[in-house]
């Protein structure tokens, strides 16, 4: 008994280093294909894990507010100023 839960206790640890390396299920995979006519046609596939659907979100929230603050503060100004007189 002692040597079944000695091998569970073995395998759950070598599970925990390599948690770098998500398991095939834990992947988002998309594929898209456009002919634009008969010669000239594009596809593209892309596979990307959990980890990094969330790195993603990230980076496209963190543009977009910059964005939003740029904007906000190049328009300020001209508000109080009119610049067509």
């Amino acid at each position: 008994m002692d040597q079944t839960l000695d091998k569970s206790v073995a395998s759950s640890a070598v599970d925990a280093r390599a948690g770098s390396i998500p398991p095939r299920g834990d992947r988002q995979r998309a594929e898209v294909e456009i002919s634009f006519t008969e010669n000239a046609r594009l596809r593209a596939s892309v596979d990307v894990s959990s980890g990094g659907l969330l790195s993603i979100a990230a980076l496209v929230s963190s543009k977009l507010l910059s964005t939003a603050v740029l904007v906000h503060v190049a328009t300020r100004d001209a508000r109080s100023k009119s610049l067509w007189r």
